[in-house]
């Protein structure tokens, strides 16, 4: 894919995107000018008849009083006038009273006996200034009340304290910028997420399927450039409106709400403090970055298939409401930022923008948001590419268009291509967030083994023998000679010690929660307990050793050899072999023992060379985890001086990296000596 044609065709995209009046009404006109008028003029509006209300006199009716003790009463509440009425409710109904106050008949004989009078509000709860009376009228009696009791109290020779024998006090522990941060937490992810859907919604239909109706795609696919730079230009240019319109409507309407604030008393503001640190803004825009991508692939991948602009909305309609609703779950108290609703799409972003807000949520929360975010963009953004780069979709005529996916009519293969490698690593992640975790937190050894065997072998090699890509070379099954495995050997020996050493400085540097190191103990625990060392060696060691490698080792090396270098291929892959772990704190670890299992392939050309490599790591791991205590030299060579110095000693290390060496020139002779004899 060239990056110069793609940035032509964005450039273009762009411009003439810029130039239609819808976009610059949905982007510019509605967030910077619509919004803003129509929030003051409402707000104004809305103000100035709460002013008018509290200055206008109610008008009230009084019936039943024949002693005139209510009429004293309600007298004396400021701004209400009493009328006369001969009918009182159809006065009320026709709005010439705002309220009527009932009492029965000998209020003060019972009031003087001691009994309770009983007074009755009519009032019409849909009309303002009948609502407005009816406060003023209870607020008023209400203190006429308190004022007959302490009469009465009096005249007993009673304390005021007798008559309220229980004081109840409240007390709002939550502090004023967490009480906002819910507030904004309810409002702001729902309005983000609308905002981008409509910021990507017009350009996704007018680059697809406006393009078809206008003739002018056939004219873009005839040129030199190839449908994956024209799709991905197209793209950019979608995302790129997507999240500007998301933050021109955020930023605005921002500016609309402080400016409103700013008129207010300063107690006023002091009870709501509206405070959002710089790190909190910068995590929200870091997470709404594949949330944007997500719904820009998503919208674009279904307008793909209209013939025509309007056929486009009527399917985007549907998608638009399906990728709105979730994020109204922040808007429930009930539901909070969990490990089952943090993989969830677009909820998992409403709830951590929510979670920030009201400072609860945490950078291990927002970790798997963004991961499991991103996976979904990345999966979206895939399938869009597949289905524009079909000739029977975009190209369709009035006939409609094939959507067969039956084996036949896939070419054969020798090798996935770099986007179809990508698609079977988010396959295997997204299983793995939704089925292989709740296995594995439900039957810890039985999940392990189906989320390794099913998910991480099963999948890839179901989906590569559907598509007909030749199994052999894509996972990379060729036997090794002696000596890639010699080197193997020498390197998974060194790294397993330089490995402890890593870990011990990531340590320092970025503390792991005790509670992972626990619950890693306690699962390794359960597993032994039920296996035995053998068993576990099984579960832990030779099984990732296995699956993980015919995923990252076999298809993801397929899929990126061609299109990258090695050193590129080796960073990529060991990033995705750390992300795949799901732990924040096993990344940086996880990573550099991936890219060395790719190097091992990508030289060998055997899997098994990684293969090796991978078990000898985990099970030196292991072995040091569950007989290190026992074992007088690990215990005193390994296990003390990393509690106690956080370093190994000086002789092993400068030994490890020795080995490490012999390893690495090993494997480069033996690559020499291979390819002199003329292997691939």
């Amino acid at each position: 894919m060239n990056a110069r044609i793609v940035m032509t065709i964005f450039r273009k995209e762009l411009t003439d995107t810029l130039r239609d009046k819808r976009t610059l009404m949905a982007m510019i006109g509605v967030p910077l000018l619509l919004y803003p008028i129509l929030f003051l003029i409402t707000s104004q509006a809305l103000i100035k008849q709460m002013n008018q209300l509290q200055q206008e006199t109610s008008k009230v009716a009084i019936v039943g009083d024949d002693s005139g003790l209510l009429l004293s009463w309600v007298s004396a509440i400021e701004r209400v006038r009493i009328e006369p009425s001969d009918d009182p409710a159809a006065d009320l109904t026709a709005h010439r009273l705002d309220a009527v106050v009932r009492v029965e008949l000998g209020a003060r004989q019972v009031l003087d006996s001691g009994g309770t009078v009983q007074i009755q509000l009519d009032f019409d709860t849909i009309e303002p200034r009948s609502k407005t009376a009816a406060d003023r009228l209870e607020k008023g009696l209400r203190k006429a009340a308190e004022d007959v009791l302490k009469t009465r109290l009096a005249q007993a020779g009673l304390n005021e304290a007798y008559a309220t024998p229980i004081e109840v006090k409240q007390t709002n522990t939550a502090p004023p910028t967490k009480v906002a941060g819910s507030i904004l937490g309810v409002i702001v992810p729902s309005l983000l997420i609308l905002m981008i859907g409509l910021g990507a919604f017009y350009p996704a239909v007018d680059l697809t399927a406006g393009e078809k109706e206008r003739g002018t795609l056939e004219t873009l696919l005839s040129t030199p450039a190839g449908k994956l730079e024209i799709v991905t230009g197209k793209f950019l240019t979608v995302f790129t409106l997507a999240i500007t319109t998301g933050l021109l409507n955020l930023g605005s309407m921002a500016l609309t709400v402080w400016i409103q604030l700013s008129q207010l008393p300063p107690e006023a503001l002091n009870a709501v403090q509206l405070h959002i640190a710089p790190f909190t803004l910068l995590l929200i825009f870091i997470t709404i970055m594949p949330l944007a991508l997500f719904i820009s692939a998503a919208m674009m991948g279904v307008a793909s298939f209209a013939r025509s602009f309007r056929e486009a909305q009527n399917y985007l309609a549907p998608i638009f409401i399906f990728l709105v609703l979730p994020s109204f779950l922040g808007a429930m108290p009930t539901i909070k930022l969990t490990p089952a609703t943090q993989l969830i799409p677009i909820a998992n972003v409403a709830l951590f923008i929510k979670g920030l807000l009201m400072g609860e949520a945490g950078l291990d929360s927002g970790f798997m948001v963004i991961i499991s975010t991103s996976a979904y963009a990345v999966l979206a953004l895939v399938l869009a590419a597949g289905v524009f780069q079909r000739e029977e979709i975009v190209l369709a005529g009035e006939r409609g268009m094939s959507l067969s996916c039956n084996r036949a009519f896939f070419t054969p293969r020798p090798a996935p291509t770099a986007g179809f490698a990508v698609f079977l690593y988010l396959t295997a992640l997204l299983l793995l967030f939704h089925i292989g975790s709740f296995l594995q937190a439900r039957w810890p050894m039985a999940g392990i083994l189906a989320t390794q065997w099913g998910i991480m072998l099963g999948a890839p090699v179901a989906l590569c023998w559907y598509t007909r890509i030749e199994l052999r070379s894509t996972f990379n099954l060729r036997p090794p000679g002696w000596l890639p495995l010699g080197a193997a050997f020498l390197l998974a020996a060194s790294w397993a010690i330089l490995l402890l050493q890593i870990g011990a400085w990531q340590q320092q540097a970025l503390p792991s929660p005790p509670e992972l190191e626990e619950k890693m103990g306690e699962l390794l625990q359960a597993v032994q307990q039920r296996v035995g060392l053998p068993g576990l060696l099984f579960v832990i060691a030779l099984s990732p050793a296995i699956c993980e490698e015919m995923l990252f080792r076999g298809a993801l090396l397929s899929g990126f050899r061609q299109r990258l270098p090695m050193w590129a291929g080796m960073l990529i892959i060991g990033l995705l072999f750390g992300l795949i772990h799901l732990y924040m704190y096993r990344i940086p670890a996880t990573a550099l023992s991936g890219m060395l299992l790719t190097y091992l392939v990508w030289r060998s050309g055997s899997i098994f060379t990684s293969m090796l490599c991978h078990f000898m790591i985990n099970a030196s791991a292991l072995l040091i985890e569950t007989l290190g205590k026992d074992n007088a030299a690990i215990n005193q060579y390994i296990i003390q001086p990393l509690q106690e110095r956080h370093s190994l000693p000086p002789w092993l290390l400068c030994a490890a990296l020795a080995v490490f060496a012999a390893g690495v020139l090993l494997m480069e002779f033996s690559t020499r000596a291979r390819r002199a004899h003329g292997s691939p």
